[in-house]
């Protein structure tokens, strides 16, 4: 079995919360499934850089970053790692219905230079095609999810990284969150603390297991 290679992108700022543990057994699934798997984990909050800047040197005529973002930053050589993996988890919670701004900016940086405007050919020039998963974690029920309307909200990101990637991505998603260890440290009444904690204890062990099985079954559907 060839080793596939994993990448795991945390679009949070908390390194060992919600969002990163269900990477984490995303990656332990991946490692399951493949002894041989090469798995790379990010912080995206780590590094610095910005969103796309519309310097249009991945299309520039006979340019040497034709079909690959060229503003240099400390996500610059990870762009073209990622676009080149076998399998890429992207984890986020919910910032005001959006994913957050992180990985947002990173996702412009990594679809916008395989979108090219040629006529008579291809739109989509990504080098090799990926699949990849969205885990979203949420501190809302998934019926009060459902209401607002995040899944609709966060269908572009999710289709356009199918679409330039060339399959359609997995997505979890991860509710009523736990937000805080220590609740009594901060201003947070209006949540079902107690009800939180239980929900805790006992769905977000089953989250964490679907999220394993999850990088399990992709890493061998790549193979």
């Amino acid at each position: 079995m060839a080793a596939n290679r994993v990448y795991i992108i945390n679009g949070s700022p908390r390194k060992n919360y919600n969002t990163a543990a269900l990477l984490h057994a995303f990656a332990e699934g991946a490692r399951e499934a493949n002894a041989k798997v090469e798995v790379t984990e990010v912080n995206l909050y780590d590094l610095h850089f910005t969103g796309c800047r519309e310097c249009y040197a991945c299309k520039l005529r006979d340019g040497r970053s034709y079909g690959q973002c060229g503003f240099q930053d400390d996500i610059t050589e990870l762009l073209r790692q990622v676009a080149h993996a076998d399998v890429v988890a992207f984890g986020s919670p919910i910032y005001f219905s959006e994913i957050t701004a992180q990985l947002r900016s990173f996702l412009e940086r990594l679809w916008y230079p395989f979108v090219q405007f040629k006529r008579g050919e291809n739109q989509i020039i990504a080098p090799k095609r990926v699949r990849t998963a969205f885990l979203v974690t949420m501190n809302l029920s998934e019926p009060a999810m459902r209401r607002s309307g995040y899944d609709a909200l966060l269908s572009p990101v999710v289709q356009w990284t199918g679409y330039v990637f060339g399959h359609e991505p997995q997505v979890q998603f991860c509710f009523d969150t736990l937000q805080y260890r220590d609740y009594n440290r901060y201003w947070a009444d209006t949540w079902d603390v107690e009800g939180k904690k239980r929900r805790h204890e006992t769905q977000f062990p089953l989250d964490l297991q679907q999220a394993q099985q999850m990088g399990y079954a992709m890493v061998m559907e790549s193979v």
